[in-house]
């Protein structure tokens, strides 16, 4: 029996390293794309602010130093006290040369509040191509450029950035970004390269205004966590090409609490749940730490077999080695810290997977909510009842 389960468990570490191995070369051949300049067409920036997160205002400049012939930028918060609006207001007077529109007061269309910001900021615009970019997005000068390159492509309706957490101050922070660069970007480009399967993240997307609304426009995704994933669904299914850029962009995630990095992950983890269960039950296989670590203590408990030890120990210098080339190919450096930090996170992530399998709520923005197929944001009470809105209750 002990034999068995070993053997099934070395099994599953070479399956895991070997789709860790496939997911890294597909990143590599992400970033190593070339584009030739496409079109230059007028662009509107959206913004949605909520609070001041970490480096705010550089990363807002980040986007109004952008070397790009004409494009305007739209800041929005849902609230007229939001703290964000203040640097909203310095941004727009530090870059008199660039148009600059500070909105607020979103009108409420659905539970995700993000989206009722979006629908805001796109009644603002004056362009049709928009690019959706996060609040802690920082960008290099050639962003836009690089994002409407992949427009030279007639096919293409959406384009999304390769994204790399940095900034890191605090552990949470640094397993935050650690996940950033390993896990999602892995999963993000194995999933366009392997399988041509569009993993669209939020924090960087241009479209067309016109096309979105004959998708259904941000309203038919103001009620679902996922609604990055699921425009690019859509726009797909109508027919367009869903282009991943080779421009790398920065998250910069400064100062977050280990228990803020789980909770996150936690609701992230139900979100993929809801999307995709059969594809969500597979996503340990792309963590080859946790069973590498499963095969070294059932055997050092165990029969002690020092073939099954060297291959595990082995096993875990192959996939420090695959995390060293991505982050440093990701973040430009390397520090030996960050290679133990990531098995921790591993182990972490293995732990928030399984409670993403059976956790029915949500806290979110004050709020609870349970996640409901598809992603669907259903108000919830503690229990994961759900609770009737105003409309049913009445």
């Amino acid at each position: 029996m002990h034999d068995a389960f070993i053997a099934s468990l070395l099994g599953l570490a070479l399956v895991s390293l070997a789709l860790s191995l496939a997911t890294h070369l597909s990143v590599l051949s992400v970033l190593k794309r070339q584009r030739d300049s496409g079109p230059l067409p007028p662009i509107s920036v959206l913004k949605p602010l909520k609070g001041v997160d970490d480096g705010l205002f550089e990363n807002l400049a980040s986007i109004a130093r952008q070397d790009y012939p004409c494009f305007e930028i739209i800041l929005g918060t849902e609230s007229a006290d939001d703290p964000a609006l203040d640097v909203a207001y310095r941004l727009r007077r530090e870059f008199p040369g660039v148009a600059v529109k500070v909105v607020f007061g979103a009108r409420h269309i659905g539970e995700n509040p993000k989206v009722n910001n979006l629908t805001m900021l796109a009644a603002h615009a004056r362009y049709d191509h928009v690019v959706v970019s996060d609040s802690n997005v920082r960008a290099l000068p050639g962003y836009l450029r690089a994002l409407t390159a992949e427009l030279a492509d007639p096919a293409v309706g959406l384009v999304s950035s390769l994204i790399a957490g940095a900034g890191e101050e605090t552990l949470g922070a640094l397993l935050e970004n650690l996940h950033l660069n390993s896990f999602i970007s892995l999963s993000v480009c194995g999933a366009e390269v392997l399988a041509s399967h569009p993993c669209v993240i939020g924090k960087s997307m241009l479209f067309r205004l016109t096309v979105l609304e004959r998708l259904g426009g941000f309203a038919s995704v103001s009620n679902v966590l996922a609604e990055d994933y699921l425009l690019g669904k859509r726009f797909k299914a109508a027919g367009y090409r869903v282009a991943l850029s080779p421009h790398l962009i920065e998250t910069v995630n400064a100062r977050r609490t280990v228990r803020e990095f789980i909770a996150r992950h936690v609701r992230w983890s139900q979100m993929r749940r809801r999307i995709s269960p059969w594809i969500y039950l597979g996503e340990p296989l792309l963590n080859p730490s946790l069973w590498l670590v499963a095969l070294l203590a059932v055997e050092a408990l165990g029969a002690r077999s020092s073939l099954v030890l060297a291959l595990g120990a082995a096993g875990l210098v192959a996939k420090c080695s695959i995390d060293a080339l991505q982050m440093r190919r990701l973040r430009g450096t390397l520090d030996a810290r960050d290679l133990v930090l990531a098995l921790l996170k591993d182990l972490l992530i293995a732990g928030v997977w399984a409670v993403g399998a059976v956790r029915r709520t949500v806290h979110w923005r004050g709020k609870v909510m349970r996640i409901g197929e598809g992603s669907r944001l259903l108000p919830a009470n503690e229990n994961g009842d759900s609770v009737p809105t105003a409309l049913e209750a009445g």
